[in-house]
């Protein structure tokens, strides 16, 4: 077995003339300190004890557990939770910058607050189930099934790092928060041409990508006349927002695909940019595989936009930013067709001499731009198409999930079941004699077809 025990109090000293035995010296710690060292360890950091049996019983665990790759040192989780984000999990933490940005709040602002204070090994079944106590009082459930799962990836990652022996949040007795289960709406034909109606001209050929290739919102503010292929579209980047920067991006996922394109959607798309000139915008390239690359360095990639601000200068260079289109542009377009209430307007007192002006919406999520595809989703599968073409186009990697997530789209299953199962019972009435042996109430409805032997005196119900 790897590994060893020290006597830091005493050391071997000459033998005994007189016995031959050997004897032992004070050491210059001798009475200093734990007398007992672990050490020797492969991978694992000396440790010492007050006592030898404890020194043995850590020796004998730490040897095997260090064989098997399982070894941790409860040292390493006596660091604070916040100590281990802010210097170790977040630093090294690679996803793309726009998804990390919208991690950061949940991460800094809902966890770090109530249990930031807790070494690592102090956070158990308990600890976890007072903080999701805490956060559910400010924070919305689908905020706080999100925030769930960055925690768990912490404490995961600080499992991994042999900091603690086990991610609390694996606790079969842990029943993770659900969002209520709802259907993906989408909107009829006339809500459509309603908000179509009210939004302001220069943005209505992003709710016909939207309705009619079924592209998310950051897609449409990338897109280019340049991708329009015949009837396909090359859906190939969006516009990202990493804090208050823009910049382009692969779609989501990484996951470029194509995306019809109506005869119609075309000619949209054509009138739109003879109206509105298209603008060539210059962006930072947003590479998911090098999310920590510094902004400054990132190349710079142009396009030419369909759908510029109505300003081509400044820090965004024409390119759409969400924030400014969705409460300046589309939940007021709602709003005066109908579809969401009218806003709360109030005048807040501010720090110089003239108050600023509140707007507060009240607008369902599944409102968001995200219902054209919905919609879109809808319209394909209410004309027949199949559901593995249909995640094609949205560019979904599991049909099974746009099953799941569209099923309610899908006409009433069963009909063309139906329609041939009552051409059958038609046959079989049509070949049941006139007249009705006595005793029957009805006449026998069957298919027709060749009679067993000895089977033509048993009656249907047999």
């Amino acid at each position: 077995m790897a590994g060893y025990i020290e006597d830091r109090w005493y050391k071997k000293g000459p033998a005994d003339p007189e016995t031959g035995k050997p004897t032992r010296e004070k050491t210059a710690r001798h009475g200093q300190g734990k007398r007992w060292r672990v050490a020797g360890i492969p991978g694992v950091r000396d440790r010492s004890f007050v006592r030898e049996a404890d020194a043995k019983s850590w020796l004998k665990e730490s040897a095997t557990d260090s064989s098997r790759g399982t070894f941790y040192d409860p040292r390493h989780g006596k660091m604070t939770l916040r100590e281990y984000v802010e210097e170790h999990w977040w630093p090294t933490l690679r996803l793309p910058p726009a998804t990390k940005q919208a991690m950061r709040g949940r991460v800094f602002n809902h966890i770090l607050p109530h249990v930031g204070h807790l070494s690592l090994n102090r956070i158990g079944h308990d600890e976890v189930r007072l903080w999701q106590t805490k956060a559910e009082k400010n924070i919305e459930t689908t905020t706080l099934v999100t925030t769930w799962q960055h925690f768990s990836s912490i404490m995961q990652a600080a499992h991994k790092a042999k900091r603690i022996p086990a991610n609390p949040f694996r606790d079969e007795d842990l029943k993770a928060p659900r969002v209520p289960k709802s259907k993906a709406k989408a909107w009829s034909q006339e809500t459509v041409m309603a908000v179509r109606k009210e939004l302001d001209p220069r943005y209505r050929i992003l709710l016909d990508l939207g309705i009619s290739a079924g592209l998310r919102q950051g897609e449409a503010f990338g897109f280019s006349p340049d991708d329009v292929d015949g009837d396909e579209l090359h859906v190939v980047r969006q516009v990202v927002h990493v804090g208050a920067r823009l910049g382009f991006g692969p779609p989501k996922g990484n996951k470029e695909r194509i995306a019809p394109c109506p005869p119609e959607l075309a000619r949209a798309v054509k009138e739109h940019a003879e109206r509105y000139p298209t603008v060539e915008v210059t962006l930072p390239w947003v590479d998911p595989d090098r999310p920590n690359l510094e902004w400054e360095k990132r190349p710079l990639r142009t396009v030419r936009l369909l759908v510029t601000t109505s300003f081509t200068s400044g820090s965004n260079r024409g390119a759409v930013h969400r924030n400014m289109f969705n409460e300046k542009k589309w939940k007021p377009a709602l709003a005066r067709a109908g579809v969401i209430p009218e806003p709360v307007v109030e005048k807040v007192p501010g720090n110089g001499k003239k108050p600023w002006t509140r707007v507060q919406w009240d607008m369902p999520h599944e409102e968001g731009f995200h219902v054209t595809r919905h919609t879109f989703a809808s319209i394909v599968l209410q004309a027949g198409e199949t559901i593995t073409q249909l995640a094609a186009w949205l560019g979904h990697a599991d049909p099974a999930f746009t099953l799941r997530t569209y099923v309610h789209f899908m006409p009433k299953s069963g009909r063309k079941g139906l329609a041939a199962l009552g051409q059958w019972v038609t046959l079989g009435v049509a070949d049941v004699a006139p007249e009705v042996s006595a005793g029957s109430g009805s006449p026998q409805i069957l298919p027709s077809g060749p009679v067993l032997d000895g089977a033509s005196d048993v009656s249907a119900g047999q």
